[in-house]
Formats: C-alpha cells, structure tokens, sequence
C-alpha cells in the first residue's frame, strides 16, 4: 500500500510541477509532508533530504562561490565573457561551456561542477545570444551524463560498481574499466553537438533569475573586495576545489568541506552572516531535500520497481540482444526522468540482469545501456538533482523547455543503442 502511495505522491508532484502555480520548493517540502502525515514515513525520514550530503555541499558551495563571485577576479572575468559575447557567435560560446563542463565532469561531482557553471554563466550579458538560462538548463544533462563517465577521478570505480550486478550471472559476464565510457561516448558526443547547435530551441531569458539581486542591483558601484579577503577566498576556493577533486582521498570531507569553507570566510570577515542567506537559495535548497526524499522513499517502499515492472509488462514474446537493449534503455530514459538516475539504475539492472539470463542472452550489453540511458534526466526538475538544480537556477517551467528536452531524450536513447550496439 505505502508504495502505491508514494506513486500517487510522485504523480501529484509532476502535475504540481507542470502547473507551476507554486513554488518548485514549495511543492516538494508539500509531497514530503504527505508522506509523513499518512505514515508512508516517519518523521525524520520525511525531512531527512535536509541531511543530504549533496544538500550540505551545494549549501556551502554556493556561499563560497558568490564570495568569488565579488573578486576583481570574477570583474575581468565578466568583461571577458562580455567581450567574447561580442566577438563570437552564440555557437562558438556554447562550445566553451560544454567543453569546460565535459573536463570538469571528470573530477567534479556534478552539484558542484554545477555550482561552478551558474556562477560563470551569470555573467553572461542577458541581452546576448547565449545568456545565463540557455547555459544553465543543458548543463543539466551534459553534466549527469559526462559525470564520471570517463574512468579517472570520481569515474574511476565506477565499473567496478555495475561489474558488481553481474556476480550472480557467472564469472563469463564481466565489465571492463573503460567499458562505461565507450558505451557513453555516442549519446554524450550527441548531446553535446545538440547542445551547441540547439540552444536556441529555449527560450531567451532576458532576466538572469539566478542571480541574488536583480539587473538594477548588479548595475551599481558595488564596494570592492580588499586585497588581503581577495587572497583568502581565492585560497579557501581552491581549497573547496581541491577536496572536490580528490573525493576518492578526502572522504566526508567532500560533503562537508565546502561548509567548513564558508565558515571560515565567515570567521575571517571576509563576509557576514547576512552573505551566507543571501548566498544560500532557499527554495533550490527546499527543492532538492525533498526529491531526495522522494526518490528515497520510491526505492524503500518497492514504489520503483512496481513502475518498472508495469512497463516491461508491456512489451512481450521473444527477445534479441538489440530488443533486450533498446526495451531496458527505453524504460530507463523514461523512468530516470520521474525519479533519480541511481534509483532507476538499482531497480532496472537486476531485473535486465535476470531477463537475459532467462532468455540466454549477454545481460553485459544491458546493464551498459541502463547505465547511460538513466543519465538522460533533464526532462523534469524531479529527473535529478542536477536537473532540479538548473531548473530552479535557470527559471524556466517545464512547458518552457520541451521544445529542447524532448528532442534531447530522443537523440540521447537513438545514441545509447547506437553506441551499445557499436562497442559490444
């Protein structure tokens, strides 16, 4: 019963989402609410997204990055991005971004790669061609899908992790360390030319939403940084960096660090209390605690599986190897974008697994696909926490942009299948 509960809960979610009437933070601290009072969970676990390492990290991240934000560093970086708005075609700037985010991806988990890419968007001039908005929301899917995708830094185990579905299948079945990427490689090149040659499919924001004050407030003689808090937020920056980097070593400290950073700047004097609220979105931090919650609650209750197994119903009779695929990456291209891409990968590969066992057939190629189509979670705000993330950044609706999700999902399953059927 509890998970036919929180299925209902999901549903009112997206349509609360599709109405936008309220709030995106608004709506999901309501739907954790209704779960804790019907029981579906108590009460600590209702708010428990607030306890979200990933929550804690992007909390912190943001108030360091708007202190770097007010550094003549981040000055000349404005007028550069500026200039190059100028002297470049709206193409030619979208490919900087995405190469800058494909590099970071590698050593960056994505909120705060993410945290990074808002800020050096919203320097972006609103008038421009390429603005803050048109950045910000494919970010969303280019980071979930080349985060970690290429085996170094924080994409380093990550085969270990699906070589781990296939114990019970038998020592012959088996993932490689580069197999991961090579599957990616097609729909990741996809998205990324779509991104470029595509932005144009959303709508132009003139006001850049993400910013903490508005067009007339960044306009004014802003008080300048000293030289002596300058040298301290580029260290205590760098130092957030680095922890970032090297999760693999630092442990909790990747959660935690950025937090530790902000108090620092805050015991320092570089900025006040009154920085840290202003540097701390309240309703993307509200939303992103509650699909947390969400998603937890859709895996605990079985609510997943259920949504899983009622789509594989389905689709009958005898399977291929290329039908395995393209029927299992299918689902997970739509279910990632109801629930988060972990959840959906955990409910889907072992019963992909299981199927192509039953059917005598290689679950390899599968669970490669279910890997990279779960990673196409940009079609709503509940689809990740990258995504809930630029969508409350960018201020966009959801009916704002299917114009370029909807193609974006259809190019990004035509590319799994391409790139599965490529490689193995």
């Amino acid at each position: 019963m509890d998970a036919y509960i929180v299925i209902a809960v999901l549903i009112l979610m997206i349509a609360a989402f599709v109405a936008n009437k309220w709030p995106f933070g608004l709506i999901t601290m309501t739907c954790c609410i209704i779960l804790g009072v019907v029981g579906v969970l108590d009460v600590p676990t209702a708010f428990s997204g607030f306890c979200n390492p990933f929550v804690v990290m992007l909390a912190g991240a943001f108030v360091v990055t708007n202190a770097l934000a007010r550094t003549s560093f981040i000055g000349r970086l404005q007028k550069n991005l500026m200039k190059m708005q100028d002297g470049k075609s709206g193409i030619k700037l979208m490919l900087l971004f995405v190469i800058a985010i494909i590099v970071l991806a590698t050593f960056m988990p994505g909120p705060a790669l993410l945290a990074i890419i808002i800020m050096m968007a919203r320097n972006l001039n609103d008038e421009g061609e390429v603005n803050a908005a048109r950045v910000i929301l494919p970010a969303a899917a280019l980071t979930t899908l080349w985060n970690g995708r290429i085996p170094f830094g924080i994409g380093a185990g990550q085969f270990a992790i699906l070589d781990g579905f296939l114990e019970s299948a038998g020592e012959q079945y088996s993932i490689g360390m580069f197999d991961p990427m090579l599957a990616g490689l097609v729909p990741g090149i996809l998205l990324a030319i779509y991104t470029i040659s595509c932005y144009k499919l959303l709508p132009h924001k003139k006001l850049d939403t993400i910013a903490v004050e508005t067009n007339e407030d960044r306009n004014k003689e802003q008080p300048k940084m000293s030289k002596r808090n300058e040298i301290i937020t580029y260290v205590t920056f760098v130092v957030m960096l680095l922890l970032m980097i090297f999760n693999q070593f630092t442990g909790n400290l990747l959660y935690i660090g950025p937090a530790v950073c902000a108090v620092f700047l805050v015991f320092t004097k570089v900025i006040t209390v009154e920085d840290v609220k202003k540097g701390i979105t309240v309703d993307l931090i509200f939303m992103l605690a509650g699909i947390f919650t969400l998603t937890s609650a859709l895996s605990s209750t079985g609510a997943g599986e259920i949504i899983g197994h009622a789509i594989i119903s389905l689709f009958g009779g005898n399977m291929t190897q290329f039908s395995l695929v393209a029927i299992f990456s299918g689902i997970a291209v739509v279910v990632t974008n109801f629930m988060s891409n972990n959840a959906t990968m955990y409910s889907l590969i072992p019963v992909a697994v299981t199927t192509a066992l039953a059917a005598g057939l290689n679950p390899v190629p599968a669970v490669l696909a279910i890997d990279v189509a779960v990673k196409c979670a940009c079609a709503l705000p509940c689809s990740s926490g990258e995504a809930a993330m630029c969508y409350g950044a960018s201020g966009y609706t959801i009916k704002d942009t299917w114009k370029f999700t909807i193609p974006a999902n259809i190019l990004f399953y035509v590319g799994t299948l391409a790139g599965v059927y490529l490689f193995f």
